[in-house]
């Protein structure tokens, strides 16, 4: 579980860095300023994505396998279809490439990341925190009295 979130982590990042290097070197002087103002959208959508996933690939011991995996998959397909869409579309008048009548696609991303923050939503009402006692055990008796109290925030 976790290999999967840190690879997607990694390449989503890196893409996200790039493609910023990209806009901010390359494209700022060439797009119109609502194409480049979209295209930025695509760009921050995608971070702050990326970073919801580093942040749900260490929560492998505390959440459920299921709940990990339908967050991954709706961030996954907002991001594909969300940050990529609106960067291929913003960029269209230059790069030749265009969504045509996908383009719809879109907004099913920003749908598709709406249901991911909705479904953490649901969990964290329903999320039910229980101690783990082994892993207390596992600590000396003095860091175990420092670090028993937990934060259910």
């Amino acid at each position: 579980m976790t290999k999967k979130y840190l690879v997607t982590v990694g390449i989503f990042g890196f893409l996200a860095v790039l493609f910023g290097a990209v806009g901010d070197h390359i494209l700022k002087d060439k797009l119109v300023t609502e194409n480049l103002a979209n295209y930025h959208i695509g760009l921050q959508y995608m971070m702050y994505h990326t970073l919801a996933l580093l942040a749900l690939s260490f929560g492998h011991k505390m959440f459920s396998k299921s709940f990990l995996n339908v967050v991954y998959v709706l961030f996954f397909v907002g991001i594909v279809l969300f940050s990529f869409g609106l960067m291929i579309q913003s960029t269209s008048e230059y790069t030749a490439l265009s969504l045509g009548p996908m383009s719809f696609l879109i907004p099913m991303g920003g749908l598709s990341f709406m249901a991911g923050w909705a479904y953490i939503i649901y969990m964290g009402l329903s999320f039910k925190h229980t101690k783990s006692h082994k892993h207390h055990h596992s600590r000396s008796s003095s860091s175990s009295s420092s670090s028993s109290t937990h934060s259910e925030s």
